[in-house]
């Protein structure tokens, strides 16, 4: 199953990319920085999972794989998908399908929609759901996640994994506003992100100093901005949905964040070799943000990794 594939997007990343400006040039900036970067997930995951892991008790800290798809079996839990009739279940940013795929292998009686604005994505996750168990039950679409098209009032869970950070605005309400019309009444929405606790303060060398990491790690990581935890329940309550639970999964994480710098350290010597050290902007970019994302974690009183559940109303 499948949907349109955009035309836009999909020439190589251009040697300069400048700060968005628009939502227009948001999305290319988007799309350029995971168009470039498409084979370097590849590299952190064979599975192509776009995300960090996810540590438990009894876990191998070492096997990345492992974890990355721990997240999403962590995720899928929390879901609470209905288990007297089939589920409909949409990932908005889905990247190329990777939870979508362990998704459909785990349980049964669930069908997958991917939202993805990337073409590259589109065409690499649907080669990789043609071989995958059950991948016929994952529809790829090539579509902006803050206006789907998809129907209304359809889906039983609506999921974003380190994608709703791409959207505009500090509480993302675009897409949380397209989530929600997405949603069965009692359907549960789950965002799991990097976020602020609150606002970066203005005062202080250590505090301008995150400030300028902060700021940097956004551009390289193609991220207009954080989603602020502190304002989010007000907005999902304004949108329609129940108070969030949300669960600080910083420690979860942290074993698969320690393999970022170790894992870009190696990744950035083969590859700047290979290409003569004439990487495009966004790879460079890709690389810088692997350096500063333990430096982000570390401020744990400003910066924290959780995961948001709530139910529409």
């Amino acid at each position: 199953m499948s949907s349109e594939p955009c035309n836009a997007g999909q020439d190589a990343a251009p040697e300069a990319v400048v700060l968005p400006k628009s939502s227009d040039d948001l999305k290319e900036w988007i799309v350029s920085y995971y168009t470039a970067t498409a084979m370097d997930y590849k590299a952190w995951s064979p599975g192509f999972n776009m995300h960090f892991g996810y540590w438990r008790k009894g876990m191998n800290p070492f096997q990345r794989e492992k974890m990355l798809n721990e997240l999403n079996l962590q995720v899928l839990e929390r879901m609470g998908l209905p288990k007297d009739r089939p589920a409909r279940i949409v990932d908005l940013g889905g990247g190329t399908g990777a939870t979508a795929r362990a998704a459909v292998a785990h349980l049964k009686n669930i069908t997958v929609d991917v939202v993805t604005i990337v073409p590259r994505q589109v065409e690499i996750g649907r080669e990789m759901n043609r071989t995958a168990p059950r991948g016929e039950a994952i529809t790829m679409h090539c579509a902006d996640f803050i206006g789907t098209n998809l129907p209304a009032g359809e889906y039983d869970a609506v999921c974003m994994i380190e994608s709703a950070c791409h959207a505009e605005g500090n509480t993302k309400a675009a897409v949380l506003r397209e989530a929600h019309r997405l949603l069965k009444p009692g359907g549960t929405l789950i965002m799991v992100d990097a976020m602020l606790l609150k606002a970066i303060p203005d005062r202080g060398l250590i505090s301008r100093l995150m400030r300028s990491i902060y700021d940097r790690w956004c551009i390289a990581w193609a991220v207009p901005e954080m989603c602020r935890a502190d304002l989010l329940p007000d907005e999902l309550a304004n949108i329609g949905f129940e108070p969030p639970v949300i669960d600080n999964w910083s420690w979860n994480v942290a074993p698969s964040v320690a393999h970022v710098p170790i894992f870009a350290a190696y990744f950035a010597l083969i590859e700047i070799a290979k290409a003569k050290g004439k990487l495009p902007l966004w790879r460079w970019r890709h690389i810088v943000a692997s350096f500063l994302t333990p430096l982000i974690g570390l401020r744990r009183c400003t910066f924290t990794y959780c995961a948001v559940i709530s139910k529409k109303l």
